[in-house]
């Protein structure tokens, strides 16, 4: 069974949502990791008492705000403080890969799985299944996996909505606010294919012949000859046209 035009762009539009909130949530995981560390590093350890132990051994007694149930350091990888604190800063590379990814993601998505759907249940080929965005996106994958995210400036000139986030000959620089239009961007033109299915279903419907109802006359009589039967959903949509009609 063919599925609905709307039901498949629903199905991308929660898609992108999903994306918004891992988004968000990565940002805030990373400036979580950046205020811990900052944290650690201003971290003061200050001798509070000193001895002499029998054996003549100098004893020194540190007190610190760490927490005295936790191991001192937690092995993860070696990378000095000021790069780690960097890199999950604002801004930084951890947040450029991630919205990267998020990009590719929403455009691989979209041409394998979305748009030949949409194109079977509009019964159109899926060239004729098109927006400006995804056609941005889909420039914005081949910088990031092709060009080392470099925008050169034949792919800036390609670009319809987005050209104004991005500067020629420099490294995508994805920040919050860009994926905040990109995000926007990509709503948008899905309730603008989401409105242009519906349409032109309805314009399908409209074409096709309302029930009707013929009648004979018998000495005087008018009764019901024969009824023309129609699905239900076409009863339904000519009972609006009707009420239209009515209304003028």
């Amino acid at each position: 069974m063919t599925e609905a035009f709307d039901d498949v762009m629903r199905q991308y539009i929660d898609f992108v949502n999903q994306q918004v909130g891992a988004y968000m949530d990565a940002l805030a995981g990373f400036s979580g990791h950046c205020a811990r560390v900052e944290r650690q590093i201003h971290r003061v350890n200050r001798p509070v008492r000193s001895d002499v132990d029998a054996d003549g051994r100098q004893i020194v007694v540190w007190a610190s705000y760490e927490d005295p149930t936790r191991p001192d350091v937690i092995h993860n990888r070696i990378i000095r403080a000021e790069d780690y604190l960097a890199a999950n800063a604002s801004g930084g590379s951890n947040e450029q890969q991630h919205a990267r990814a998020i990009v590719v993601f929403l455009f691989t998505y979209w041409e394998d799985e979305i748009r030949p759907r949409l194109a079977i249940a509009k019964r159109v080929p899926v060239n004729e299944i098109h927006c400006d965005a995804m056609g941005d996106l889909r420039i914005l994958r081949n910088v990031i996996l092709h060009a080392k995210s470099i925008m050169r400036p034949d792919k800036h000139a390609e670009l319809k909505k987005l050209r104004g986030l991005f500067a020629i000959d420099e490294p995508l620089n994805l920040s919050y606010e860009s994926m905040h239009k990109i995000f926007v961007a990509v709503k948008q033109d899905c309730g603008r294919l989401f409105s242009s299915g519906l349409v032109s279903q309805m314009h399908r419907l409209s074409r096709r012949r309302s029930p009707t109802l013929r009648f004979r006359r018998v000495v005087g009589q008018t009764r019901p000859n024969k009824r023309i039967q129609r699905p239900a959903q076409h009863r339904r949509f000519a009972a609006l046209l009707a009420a239209g009609d009515a209304r003028r």
